[in-house]
């Protein structure tokens, strides 16, 4: 069975989901401790909006062991129970709904945004990677990938779509009211930083600065787009020349901190600073808000910016909800059917078994004794039998839904489970 434990922005503040952000180091360690106590696979998506646990159990309770993996997951991140409410639970066809709508962009905050596939194609590769997937999980992202395509080619769902980095931008621009006046430092250079420098630089920002750890990284971004690179040890002296911080790492802790933040008001003589903070957790601490003309603004605080696009797609939405309940049913149909491959399985060895006892009498009884022939006559009937009787299975058992019928197929034909 399929299952999912898991919590996003809709279900839990940042400071909920920072606690529970995992990196590939953290996948590689976590998941193999469940595969010990008896799962066949998981796989971990994690952003900035999300941490989900997708799993692959054939035991008897899942929902029994959901909640182990809930209890080691707060050992593993030493939180207690009380957060246990901003997750949620999903199995079989609600799971793999949930993955889907994530994969088409439609559960992410900003609606449509694509940079979703690659961070689900990113958590597929380090299951890959680290062995810890299944033959199930694999089926599941790729339908998952192949519902998103859909999505996006088929509707207009994604035309417009507002990404996070996005609303970063016009966040700043409508605070500022003019991004071509104001120098801009980005702190990171990953996929999300780009993004955030693209739409910096359609805005009109030319004077921008990008500070990364990888020095060349940093390099490498900012001869793309014109700007200048720095080294991280500059970090206080570039927030000194900057108005605008826009921070995107994968720092588990705070790169930008009050006492820091109060040092470079000094130096700027208390002119206006504008942080945007686009990691989980938190690259600048939250603390730098209670500072005068510091303006902080996380995640979360983007809402009301994404929100604007929301009510003029709202067709797109049942096209794609309408493709997505397709692709459902069809990794439902391939999953239950596999509960038949046992049955199969035992019509096939017992056709070829009646085969071979009906060859041997048939050769026993011809005068020309012509066993080529009968050989080729004998193989060809049995394997259209045994086509005819999975067809007819398939159908009597709804695709293995029905665990009754095949007991009861099982039972007629008096073929060992």
């Amino acid at each position: 069975m399929i299952g999912l434990l898991g919590l996003n922005h809709k279900t839990a503040p940042i400071k909920v989901r920072e606690r529970f952000v995992f990196c590939e180091e953290d996948v590689k360690r976590f998941v193999p401790q469940l595969i010990e106590i008896g799962l066949n696979g998981a796989i971990v998506v994690s952003t900035c909006n999300r941490t989900e646990i997708y799993f692959d159990y054939s035991g008897t309770d899942i929902h029994g062991f959901t909640d182990t993996i809930e209890t080691k997951l707060f050992e593993w991140r030493r939180s207690d129970k009380s957060v246990s409410a901003h997750f949620y639970r999903k199995y079989q066809e609600e799971a793999s709904k949930h993955l889907f709508r994530v994969a088409s962009g439609l559960d992410s905050m900003a609606l449509g945004e694509y940079q979703i596939v690659g961070q689900l194609k990113d958590a597929f590769a380090i299951a890959e990677k680290h062995a810890i997937n299944s033959s199930t999980l694999i089926r599941l992202f790729n339908k998952a990938f192949e519902a998103g395509k859909k999505v996006r080619t088929q509707t207009e769902l994604s035309k417009g779509a507002v990404s996070i980095s996005y609303a970063a931008v016009e966040l700043a621009n409508k605070k500022l009211h003019n991004l071509t006046s104001h120098p801009t430092l980005l702190v990171g250079a990953g996929q999300t930083g780009e993004l955030t420098l693209q739409n910096l630089i359609k805005k009109g920002c030319s004077k921008f600065t990008i500070i990364n750890r990888t020095f060349e990284k940093a390099c490498e971004l900012a001869d793309r787009h014109k700007g200048v690179a720095k080294d991280f040890s500059e970090l206080e002296n570039e927030l000194i020349k900057n108005d605008i911080v826009i921070a995107s790492t994968a720092s588990k802790k705070a790169l930008i901190t009050k006492d820091m933040v109060e040092k470079v008001m000094i130096e700027r003589q208390n002119k206006p600073m504008f942080f945007v903070d686009l990691s989980v957790p938190h690259n600048i601490a939250t603390d730098v808000n209670d500072l005068e003309n510091v303006f902080l603004f996380d995640v979360d605080d983007l809402n009301a910016v994404v929100d604007e696009t929301f009510g003029k797609r709202q067709g797109e939405i049942k096209k794609a909800e309408k493709i997505i309940a397709e692709v459902v049913n069809e990794f439902s149909d391939w999953q239950y059917t596999r509960n038949l491959t046992p049955t199969f399985q035992s019509i096939s060895d017992n056709f070829q078994k009646i085969n071979k006892t009906e060859l041997e009498g048939f050769m026993k009884r011809q005068i020309n004794n012509d066993g080529e022939d009968a050989s080729l006559y004998a193989d060809h009937i049995t394997n259209k039998f045994i086509r005819l009787m999975i067809k007819n299975v398939k159908s009597i058992t709804d695709n293995g839904r029905k665990k009754e019928y095949i007991e009861l197929v099982n039972d007629l034909f008096n073929l060992a489970p």
